[in-house]
């Protein structure tokens, strides 16, 4: 992808319809978006050892292999 492009998508709202590999759906656990008493909270799912998200049924991480994964809420 060139910068122009990248830029531009950056700055429009075409950025989620393009087959960028950033879009919301491409990484695994980006977080999931949960309601409660009238109140969004974001439930994260990440390897405390690299950092990286993971899919909330995760064992192990897919970067490095841990089975130490943490689950952070955020409200």
């Amino acid at each position: 992808m060139s910068i122009s492009r990248l830029l531009s998508e950056l700055f429009t709202d075409d950025a989620a319809d393009s087959d960028s590999p950033s879009g919301p759906d491409s990484a695994p656990g980006t977080g999931d978006e949960r309601e409660t008493d009238g109140r969004s909270t974001t439930v994260l799912h990440e390897c405390r050892n690299c950092g990286t998200n993971v899919d909330a049924d995760a064992t192990a991480c897919p970067a490095c292999g841990s089975d130490d994964i943490v689950t952070y809420s955020i409200d």
